[in-house]
């Protein structure tokens, strides 16, 4: 934790391409950790990724659907810790996971009565 302590800015604001890969690896180590059992750093993680997460919601309409899913993302999220494999961007691999899981789940619809 200490050596990236002046770097977790890279999951609330990356300011580039050097940063999105400072945030993987970063994200990486932070998994490695947490599938030898190491909670918190899973704990750590999933809390990082809670911002990102919200940017893309935010940003990506096909991402919108899991707003006011939080128990539902957290589940993605540990699911992903878990299953993570291979060594290409843990972020891309969270992004298409929620979008991928997030076909399921219908839009949420605002009903403003007057």
């Amino acid at each position: 934790m200490r050596k990236y302590h002046g770097k977790m800015y890279v999951f609330i604001a990356p300011s580039g391409k050097h940063d999105r890969r400072t945030r993987d690896v970063i994200g990486i180590s932070f998994v490695r950790l947490a599938q030898q059992g190491n909670l918190l750093a899973q704990q750590e993680l999933l809390g990082f990724l809670k911002f990102t997460i919200d940017n893309w919601i935010e940003r990506y309409s096909f991402l919108a659907r899991w707003q006011g899913h939080e128990d539902e993302i957290q589940n993605q999220l540990e699911a992903c810790i878990r299953r993570y494999r291979y060594t290409g961007s843990f972020m891309s691999y969270v992004f298409r996971t929620l979008e991928c899981a997030g076909r399921g789940i219908r839009p949420t619809r605002i009903v403003s009565f007057h």
